[in-house]
């Protein structure tokens, strides 16, 4: 018999962030079980919290007792529990925002919401004399033609409401609980069967299963050229693993793939796919949720937060373009979906499955100490292979006097694919708040002689800043490498780019795909299937045009200003900028026709550009993991970031200053870099200050890290500063 329980408060603050004991009344001795939400005392007050573990023994005295249970089962499983404090070692975070992770916020209420319920014909309805009742038996008709509907989708129909309560009287309709696909307007895919696969296919595949038959946990890496039928091998091997009487779970890094990909899984899984992503309301993720409880959805499709969706008993975690930074959290908890994954797939001895065209260095690199087991397709499926890439210097277009934003080549090109009917993909990766100091002249960019990454204009101090070590200098009037004079501050966006197109071709339908235009919630999903229907002859956009879309009809690709991702003041710059060319290269020549890509930059020399031009993986790898060796950086060491951030500029340096000063013990094992100023130094009226931690294996330090944030914590300096820490920031500005 358990009398206490360790119970973690529902509020967030570093002065609870700690179990508190409670004693369990007799009542609920018999009921009580880890994972439910209670509610207890606390001061003079009386709040919410969670069952952590129940107790035999305690050595606290004069325990209060444990008010209510709030709920009959257990809103968080055992898993979620090992998870959240797993989750809240590895990203220095309050226990109680790892649990808030785990379950929507509409879970934790006080008023739990219930199972969503559909409307369907009673067996005597079909069999019912309604002739004189023409809108009860309109009502039946339509419910026995449909299946099922919601009471509100029944009234949207043309059947009244008191028309409903009627039948419901007289027995002939009735409520039961949606199934996981009923009621998901987001479902439409259509039905479909295995592919035939091709040789490197099937080759994947049956390592694949293979795998899925191990007793133990493994995680594999898809290496796949663009369009070579990796989400083929998803989908068999997401129905291997049900045939086992297991769950599947895939992620995807960006809203707008999922219209997309849940015409995929939907047509080939009707019926137990359960959607999770950020754009869903209330009552959509409730009903999501619920379907995934009950066992009813089996496959979970979704963005980075459905790496805590509650499947039991899972086998095969998939996460598509698993290179993607959208998979690191920015806000707390601050978790990499590909860690929490492994921690799941370990949990539940699953196989965890990355792929990608281009991987990131730490997933390829860890094929090559043997953590990760390597699958390798190098083809196409598609009609024709990988388009040829034509790099444009936009220094000679400048030297020649053409300063358009398009160049000659592409203008060209552009106007073939119009006046054959065709379409095009105009890509430009805007990130105006990361500016960088760039000669027109020669493309030189000033970068910091220690850390080998692009200076940041500051405007406001007219200083070139190092948001790694803090170097600064004055922006040179005359370029330091030809002593050109056109040295300019550089920043391009997609709205541009829409001005242009609709200058030169007032008459052609385009779409503009970015932060901007797709607020609204159903805004990815219409513009999919507007390019699709090929409504629209050329889409301008984001990274979010990048990657996993397939349309047959683009056969031209542009990338304006490839220069916006490499000069980004990051180690990983490069890194990024052979992702996304590489990427948004693969959205062409897909279709018959065949296609290409045009490729503007002010550094056409550089590895990155050439290696993704000639679609070369690995000689853009061993270049760049040569550098980073050099530099220890990851995958050759571990980052912790500690940013500060308040209104007063003083207190912020203050406040980085006094707890750099704590971490200097770590000296010795790692190298401490800072503190310096954010590259965003002044966000929303709050000024950033960061220091960074580099070192070797830096989780073998979190107990005295942990250490330090909790004297920081406990110190109450005079300054209000808020600090974040990050392990292993997937971007630092």
């Amino acid at each position: 018999m358990h009398k206490y329980a360790e119970v973690i408060i529902d509020l967030v603050s570093n002065a609870i962030d700690r179990p508190f004991h409670y004693s369990v009344p007799s009542h609920l001795q018999e009921k009580l079980q880890p994972g439910m939400q209670v509610t207890v005392p606390l001061g003079n007050r009386r709040c919410r919290g969670y069952v952590l573990r129940l107790l035999k023994e305690t050595a606290v005295e004069s325990l209060r007792d444990i008010i209510a249970a709030d709920d009959p089962e257990p809103l968080l499983t055992r898993e979620q529990l090992a998870l959240a404090h797993w989750l809240s070692m590895r990203c220095y975070c309050r226990k109680i925002d790892a649990l808030h992770a785990m379950i929507p916020a509409s879970f934790r209420k006080e008023k739990r919401p219930k199972k969503p319920q559909v409307i369907e014909a009673a067996a005597a309805a079909a069999d019912a004399d309604l002739k004189r009742a023409p809108a009860q038996k309109q009502a039946i008709g339509i419910l026995l033609e449909e299946g099922s509907l919601s009471r509100n989708e029944l009234i949207k129909k043309g059947v009244k409401p008191e028309t409903i309560r009627t039948l419901e009287k007289k027995g002939l309709i009735r409520s039961v609980a949606a199934l996981a696909g009923q009621n998901n307007r987001e479902s439409k895919g259509l039905p479909t069967v295995p592919r035939l696969m091709r040789d490197e296919q099937a080759v994947c595949f049956e390592q694949l299963s293979a795998a899925l038959d191990l007793p133990g946990p493994r995680k594999m890496l898809l290496h796949g050229v663009t369009a070579s039928g990796k989400t083929e091998i998803y989908m068999q091997g997401i129905a291997c693993c049900l045939e086992r009487g297991r769950t599947a779970l895939i992620m995807v890094p960006e809203i707008s793939l999922t219209p997309q990909m849940i015409e995929h899984f939907e047509g080939r899984f009707p019926g137990l796919v359960a959607v999770l992503h950020s754009r869903l309301t209330v009552s959509e993720k409730n009903r999501q949720w619920q379907a995934i409880i009950s066992g009813e959805a089996r496959v979970v499709l979704g963005a980075r937060s459905a790496v805590f969706a509650p499947l039991a008993s899972i086998g095969l975690i998939v996460i598509d373009e698993e290179h993607e930074t959208t998979y690191k959290q920015e806000d707390t908890p601050r978790y990499h979906a590909r860690d929490v994954a492994w921690w799941r797939a370990r949990y539940n001895r699953a196989v965890l499955l990355l792929g990608s065209a281009t991987p990131s260095l730490e997933s390829y690199y860890s094929t090559d100490t043997g953590d990760t087991q390597l699958l390798s397709m190098k083809e196409r499926v598609t009609p024709t292979q990988l388009p040829p890439v034509q790099v444009i210097d936009m220094r000679r277009e400048l030297k020649e006097n053409h300063r358009h934003i398009f160049s000659r080549p592409l203008l060209a090109e552009l106007n073939g694919v119009l006046e054959r009917n065709e379409q095009a993909l105009l890509f430009i990766n805007r990130r105006g708040f990361a500016g960088f100091v760039l000669c027109r002249e020669c493309g030189f960019v000033v970068r910091c002689p220690s850390c080998d990454v692009s200076l940041t204009l500051h405007r406001d101090r007219n200083l070139m800043c190092c948001h790694y070590c803090a170097h600064e200098e004055q922006v040179p009037q005359t370029c330091p490498s030809c002593g050109g004079i056109k040295i300019r501050y550089f920043s391009a966006g997609t709205q541009r780019v829409e001005d242009e197109v609709r200058k030169l071709y007032p008459s052609v339908s385009l779409i503009r795909m970015d932060r901007d235009t797709t607020s609204n919630r159903q805004a990815h999903s219409y513009f999919y299937r507007q390019f699709k229907d090929r409504k629209a002859s050329i889409l301008i956009g984001t990274q979010m045009i990048a990657k996993g879309f397939d349309f047959p009809g683009v056969t031209l690709v542009g990338v304006v200003a490839a220069d916006t991702t490499l000069n980004l003041p990051d180690f990983r710059a490069p890194e990024r900028t052979f992702q996304l060319l590489t990427q948004v290269s693969g959205r062409t020549a897909r279709g018959t026709e065949g296609g290409r890509v045009i490729v503007q930059t002010y550094h056409p020399t550089h590895y990155s550009i050439l290696a993704a031009a000639d679609h070369d993986y690995a000689a853009f790898y061993e270049r760049e993991l040569e550098n980073r060796r050099q530099l220890s950086y990851p995958p050759f060491s571990d980052l912790v970031r500690f940013l500060f951030s308040a209104e007063d500029e003083k207190a912020v340096f203050e406040a980085a200053n006094w707890f750099t000063d704590l971490l200097e013990p770590f000296g010795d094992e790692a190298e401490l870099m800072g503190p310096a100023p954010a590259s965003l130094f002044r966000i929303k009226e709050q000024y950033r200050v960061q220091t960074i931690l580099k070192g070797e294996s830096l989780t073998r330090l979190a107990p005295a890290i942990r250490k330090v944030i909790r004297e920081y914590h406990d110190h109450k300096p005079p300054w209000a500063v808020r600090l974040a820490v990050d392990f292993n920031p997937q971007v630092v500005l």
